[in-house]
């Protein structure tokens, strides 16, 4: 009778490569569900807090060289778009878009007598384009930053506009910048860094004492809700009566959205209307 040898050994080494590769896999794919899209999230979180932080320093550039008033002066931003990824199949990669609009954002300030004191014009624009994060626009138009996202908008810097009682003259006063963005219509679009320079062209400053019943500054704007709030905030901080403030939300000649914000009761207007060109490289 013959024996029958049964040798294990190969069995047993196949048993082991597949519970190795098993694991394998479970970890790659715990890491391609897990860890890269939360790496992923970040890197796009991170994009756009250094884009807000770049369109707040154009803001504070804008702010600036109008105080200064010094016409051919600059100041530089540096501006990322996006980001290239990881090396791991690009994970992290995400894109923006940069682009000036010359004839949005305009602002035109005249009162109730139809006399017209300024206006100005020109929005500068960020669009992300991300995969993890939800989009965000941010834009600086008429001197207000805003940030758009997931169907809501709020304001991360206000307007260069101050309305005051003075308490010592009994005068109701109102301060306005009125800033105009010059500069290349191109977009630009990708995850490149560019550097931002901001101009000061001319500067004209003058003081109007208003003799007519009302002011009024209509914005051709996407978010006239937040210029509502705004001027209702800077109001009730001067105990201006809210009687005193009237708001018209309406579409223009050219089919854009706009407020109208008009107040009562204006004594002295403090105008600057400021010029800037804007380059990007």
């Amino acid at each position: 009778m013959m024996r029958r040898i049964s040798d294990e050994n190969g069995v047993s080494n196949v048993v082991s490569m597949v519970m190795i590769a098993g694991i394998i896999i479970s970890m790659m794919g715990m890491v391609f569900s897990t860890y890269l899209p939360a790496w992923g999230k970040d890197v796009e979180a991170q994009t756009l807090y250094g884009v807000m932080d770049s369109f707040m320093d154009m803001k504070s550039s804008v702010d600036q060289l109008s105080v200064r008033g010094d016409a051919g002066t600059s100041m530089t931003t540096k501006i990322t778009l996006g980001s290239g990824g990881g090396p791991v199949l690009g994970f992290g990669r995400c894109t923006g878009n940069l682009q000036l609009l010359q004839d949005s954002g305009s602002v035109l300030a005249y009162d109730s007598d139809g006399n017209i004191y300024g206006r100005a014009r020109g929005s500068l624009t960020y669009s992300s384009f991300n995969t993890y994060v939800d989009d965000q626009t941010i834009s600086m138009e008429g001197g207000m930053l805003i940030r758009e996202q997931a169907g809501s908008s709020v304001m991360k810097g206000p307007p260069n506009m101050v309305l005051n009682d003075d308490l010592n003259t009994g005068r109701r006063v109102l301060y306005l910048l009125l800033s105009t963005i010059e500069g290349d219509v191109r977009s630009y679009s990708g995850s490149e860094t560019y550097m931002i320079r901001m101009t000061l062209l001319s500067e004209v400053m003058a003081t109007y004492d208003i003799t007519s019943a009302s002011f009024v500054i209509e914005v051709v704007t996407e978010h006239g809700s937040l210029w509502e709030a705004h001027f209702r905030a800077m109001a009730l901080d001067e105990s201006i009566p809210a009687g005193d403030l009237s708001f018209t939300s309406f579409v223009d000649a050219d089919g854009n959205n706009a407020i109208r914000i008009t107040v009562s009761g204006i004594d002295q207007l403090i105008l600057r209307n400021a010029i800037f060109k804007l380059d990007v490289n």
